[in-house]
């Protein structure tokens, strides 16, 4: 499949668009219009704090491209400061400071919080809120285990740890860390990734379940680290989405859109020697990832608005629903593939 063939926009166009209507669901108290059926004219109730947190950062990815409208980053500031207010919290102490959501502590929450706010401070420099990130990530690093990994979920009144595992929250705080320590310099947090990477490689830790949140982790700790170890997990998760498509039967245009996001990380990432690089099969398997990439963003595009919004899809009742999430991994799945290609 020729993904250039009969694209009426490109893949910056698309990511551009997608931001633009991100912007426009942002209200001026800085919450989005987070659910709701276009075709219907109905919204659908909940709120994700998480999910509010990656929307920013993707809408603040597409905007440092330099070719997003203004309004892209008000919006993200509005809804940067919509997330220290209603959702960054002391827990127990000064020092610990948390993003919380009903009672419950997630990992996820404040992993994807951090690369929220530092995204916001690029543009301008608060050390009042570089201070406030720092604490974000020395609160992950208590939660840290001696295994390497960290609890998932705490709740806030009792304290209690909860049992409750995702599958993708270990990534997002690896990612976080990583983003952070680049930001500061702090040593602590990259050792924390190192720790938690040597762990989980043996494990095939994010493989089975194509975790695009490893990959992203795994493709920056190698701009810092180069191990072969790190490449190899990487290159796992990926021959793993190559040997098991069955995501694509789903019909769902943020399945397929994670997939794209995880494989074009894994394409970033060098391998850490000569030999890997000349290896016949390493190039064919970044050949099949970038040919499934193609593929995979035209199948997202059947799901796309005109406006610039992303579909569920599925076929079920909720096929023409709109949700934040749905743009975010859609818009960075275009523009990251719009960077490697330009």
């Amino acid at each position: 499949m020729d993904f250039t063939v009969n694209l009426e926009l490109s893949p910056l166009e698309i990511a551009l668009s997608g931001a633009s209507y991100l912007a426009s669901l942002v209200n001026d108290n800085g919450r989005f219009k987070y659910r709701f059926d276009p075709e219907a004219g109905t919204d659908a109730g909940g709120y994700n704090v998480l999910r509010h947190c990656g929307t920013i950062w993707a809408m603040m990815d597409v905007y440092e491209t330099g070719e997003a409208d203004e309004e892209v980053l008000a919006a993200c500031k509005r809804a940067a400061i919509h997330l220290q207010n209603e959702f960054l919290k002391l827990f127990r102490a000064q020092e610990n400071l948390c993003i919380l959501e009903g009672n419950a502590i997630k990992l996820g929450g404040n992993a994807l919080a951090i690369l929220a706010l530092l995204s916001v401070d690029k543009t301008a420099k608060d050390s009042l809120l570089q201070g406030a990130i720092i604490r974000l990530g020395d609160f992950m690093l208590a939660l840290q285990q001696p295994d390497g990994d960290f609890i998932h979920k705490q709740y806030f009144r009792s304290g209690k740890v909860s049992s409750f595992r995702s599958m993708y929250y270990t990534g997002e705080a690896l990612l976080a860390l990583l983003k952070l320590h680049q930001a500061c310099g702090e040593k602590r947090f990259l050792d924390a990734v190192i720790k938690c990477e040597n762990s989980l490689y043996p494990q095939d830790y994010g493989v089975k379940e194509h975790s695009h949140w490893m990959l992203y982790s795994l493709e920056s700790l190698s701009r810092l680290k180069k191990k072969k170890e790190h490449y190899l997990h990487a290159r796992k998760i990926a021959q793993h989405i190559l040997d098991h498509p069955d995501y694509r039967d789903w019909g769902r245009s943020t399945p397929i859109a994670c997939r794209s996001e995880g494989l074009l990380a894994f394409l970033r990432s060098a391998p850490p020697t000569a030999a890997l690089k000349k290896s016949g099969a390493d190039a064919e398997l970044r050949r099949l990832c970038l040919q499934r990439v193609k593929e995979d963003l035209a199948l997202q595009l059947q799901s796309r608005r005109p406006e610039g919004s992303f579909i569920r899809g599925g076929g079920d009742r909720r096929h023409n629903e709109v949700r934040i999430d749905y743009i975010q991994h859609n818009i960075s799945s275009f523009l990251h593939y719009h960077r490697m290609t330009e």
